[in-house]
């Protein structure tokens, strides 16, 4: 999957007539520019500028700051610039910026072009007082890297923050997520703002009403009149950011387990406990990690009261979240109430998603819980179930 190309903007097709090389990868722009290391001598190295983009067009950003690739930059002399700050920073797989360079003028840069000139100039006139060879403009190009994004547009994101690394630690992650009707909503919301390959999600219902008042968004009325599957609903409207996304507009149960083959992991929010110890079974016996939410919420004296739950099965710790994921029951009963609101839905599925990406290691964890119930009348977390 490939994003869509960016539309240059005015500054940037300045600073290609001036004959700069401009490459666009990662969310940076690269400029390759000659500079002088300690030793005197000229070596090549990169300035790397996290580029804001509205949509597919480049645009000025606020920020100050560009990063250097390479070692010590100096002047002609030798001598280190005061201006550059070690300070790493992975821009690509294979790319990584050693230097943060911080050179504010009173009233900031006006726009990219003055920046990212000034900036070239400041490194490599040290390098042409040595060699008048060495030049940043070598002759004006143009190219974008395709990073295989599963995204339909750029993650700037991403970039800014400076943890590019970090998120490709999705890639090669195929998620499933079973149950649309409240807290799989907000966790599809979360997981497709993700680097992961795929997301299936699979839902049977349709959206009514109820359902618009406990998810993210905001249907028309015109959707609603429709009634349509849960699952080609949320599928169309992430499918916009996130290219991976796919819908199965069936319950899952005992005859089409196979759905679930290729998943890395999977999000259970469905309240059919029915269903729920077949596809358990499944999940168990094929390894395949899982999380599964619900939430229990009462009426008690005119307040709403209970437990919102997150229980992780992972491989090798299996038995104990088996006996915290409650089954079916003869009758209805408060657990089953299916008392909901949009905050706690959200809020059930955010605590997943963490969960989810700490067992990645993209968050840290130093409790590697199973099981995780927030109390609504008291305001507390709790984890249990430590390994």
């Amino acid at each position: 999957m490939s994003t869509a190309l960016l539309a240059r903007d005015p500054d940037l097709s300045r600073l290609i007539d001036d004959g700069y090389a401009i490459t666009v990868h990662a969310g940076h722009i690269i400029v390759r520019i000659p500079y002088v290391t300690e030793n005197r001598t000229v070596e090549h190295g990169f300035l790397a500028h996290p580029i804001t983009v509205s949509g597919d067009r480049l645009v000025s950003g606020t920020d100050h700051r560009i990063w250097f690739g390479g070692s010590t930059p100096c002047t002609e002399h030798g001598h280190p610039l005061p201006l550059a700050t070690p300070e790493s920073r992975v821009i690509a797989e294979g790319m990584q910026a050693n230097f943060m360079l911080s050179s504010k003028p009173p009233d900031g840069y006006p726009d990219q072009y003055t920046k990212i000139t000034a900036y070239a100039r400041i490194i490599a006139d040290h390098a042409h007082a040595l060699d008048l060879s060495a030049t940043p403009t070598p002759g004006a190009a143009w190219q974008e890297i395709d990073d295989d994004s599963p995204f339909a547009y750029r993650d700037t994101a991403t970039s800014r923050a400076g943890i590019t690394a970090i998120n490709r630690r999705f890639r090669g992650h195929r998620i499933v997520i079973v149950g649309l009707g409240g807290s799989g909503s907000y966790i599809l919301d979360q997981v497709a703002k993700t680097e992961v390959d795929s997301i299936l999600v699979i839902d049977g219902d349709t959206f009514d009403n109820h359902n618009a008042f406990r998810a993210p968004g905001a249907p028309t009325l015109d959707t609603l009149r429709t009634r349509p599957p849960k699952a080609t609903h949320f599928a169309s409207i992430y499918a916009n950011m996130h290219q991976g996304v796919t819908a199965c507009a069936q319950y899952l149960d005992e005859d089409n387990l196979d759905l679930l083959t290729g998943a890395t992991f999977v999000f259970l929010a469905s309240d059919d406990a029915a269903s729920k110890p077949v596809i358990i079974d499944w999940l168990e016996a094929h390894d395949v990690p899982f999380i599964d939410v619900g939430m229990g919420i009462e009426e008690i004296d005119g307040r709403l009261s209970g437990l919102l739950r997150i229980t992780t099965s992972l491989p090798g710790r299996r038995d104990t979240p088996r006996g915290r994921i409650p089954r079916p029951a003869p009758e209805r009963d408060a657990y089953a109430s299916n008392i909901q609101t949009a905050d706690l839905n959200a809020l059930n599925a955010v605590l997943a998603v963490i969960r989810w990406k700490r067992s990645l290691g993209i968050y840290a964890d130093a409790t590697d819980e199973a099981h995780t119930t927030y109390s609504l009348i008291t305001n507390e977390i709790a984890n249990e179930d430590l390994p």
